[in-house]
């Protein structure tokens, strides 16, 4: 099942036409100004990189995952799932054992790689055949980490740079698509007539590719994202309304259990709005670094302008928070270390995310 030329062409303006959907180069053309500006400024270009002390390189790029989630498990047990690390180092023999050992016949789970962004190399698996297929794909340090069910949120937090209390700087509700079955349209009519759906047809019918043709039972949701990363095609909405007093108070006691964290965003899941406004039941799924995004502006419709002032008010704050800690003897990363990460990171995404591909698929 292909997109015809014309389908394609219209997927492309209506994109266009929608900042949320500008590849990154281009939108982020004013951001690397406002960075080097910044720089000028402070007389240090990478002073950002002191912003998280207790991550590698400041969490800016690929840091790992699993140091700050373990320390926030020994620390306050009930605010994140269970994980266990499964290094490239082992034999595939001794990774597949251990992770049997974990999962202990308890589906789904979680598999990512240890270090990444974007919800790239993702996968819910559902069955011990998928577990066994990423495995085998795949060849760097992972992590299997317990299913929560529930409703995403992204929290971006911040240590104040002039008072140092912990503060909520957004809320970002993750919404992922599904569309509904009549028995009549089959899966790739559904996609196209959906009213979100259709403007990442190209990646959903890749995704979905043995299943396009199929006739979608009536009163069935088909669930066409399950991981909350807007490349992925998540719904990201503001919800700057679910900050509470509650809320901040459990943000700071969790940041607290985090060595050398100051400033990013935390991924976590909750039952639902209530739970997360009342604070009860949260549990945080990933902690991301500096280069993390404050995603609240992907609501639909967020004027462009406002975009901007966001993420300039974001890295102004990851420059002031990390001169502070430079004061206090927190190292900074070269710009041509920078350079080598991004650069080593590039080579990561393509494998991981055929690793997912091809365990989802098969």
């Amino acid at each position: 099942m292909q997109l015809s030329l014309w389908q394609r062409g219209r997927i492309r303006l209506a994109r266009a036409r929608r900042w949320e959907f500008w590849p990154a180069w281009l939108f982020y053309i004013p951001v690397v100004l406002w960075i080097v500006l910044l720089g000028l400024r402070h007389r240090h270009f990478t002073l950002f990189t002191a912003a998280n002390p207790g991550m590698d390189d400041g969490g800016v790029v690929g840091e790992r995952k699993s140091p700050l989630l373990l320390a926030l498990r020994d620390a306050l047990p009930e605010a994140t799932p269970r994980l266990q690390r499964l290094p490239a180092s082992l034999g595939a023999a001794e990774r597949l054992e251990q992770a049997r050992d974990f999962i202990n016949g308890q589906f789904p789970v979680v598999l990512k790689p240890e270090i990444g962004q974007r919800g790239r190399g993702v996968l819910i698996a559902r069955d011990a055949a998928q577990v066994e297929r990423y495995l085998a794909a795949s060849h760097e340090d992972l992590i299997l980490q317990d299913f929560v069910p529930g409703k995403e949120f992204g929290i971006f937090v911040y240590r104040d740079p002039d008072a140092g209390d912990i503060r909520i700087y957004s809320v970002t509700a993750k919404e992922l698509m599904h569309v509904h079955g009549d028995g009549e349209r089959p899966l790739h009519r559904l996609i196209m007539e959906h009213p979100r759906a259709w403007l990442t047809a190209p990646m959903l019918f890749e995704r979905h590719r043995s299943q396009l043709a199929q006739v979608v039972p009536a009163g069935e949701d088909f669930h066409l994202v399950d991981v909350g990363s807007h490349c992925r095609g998540a719904v990201f909405l503001d919800g700057h309304r679910l900050i509470t007093q509650a809320l901040g108070q459990r943000m700071a006691a969790i940041v607290e259990s985090l060595p050398g964290f100051h400033f990013g965003r935390l991924d976590v899941i909750a039952p639902d709005r209530k739970a997360l406004r009342e604070a009860r039941d949260i549990q945080v799924l990933e902690i991301n670094g500096v280069t993390s995004e404050a995603a609240h502006v992907y609501h639909p419709g967020t004027p462009l302008l406002n975009g901007y002032r966001s993420f300039f008010r974001q890295w102004q704050l990851a420059f002031a928070i990390g001169h502070r800690n430079r004061q206090a003897g927190a190292a900074t990363v070269s710009p041509w270390r920078l350079l080598r990460l991004f650069l080593s990171d590039l080579k990561r995404y393509e494998a991981a995310e055929s690793a997912s591909a091809g365990a989802r698929q098969a």
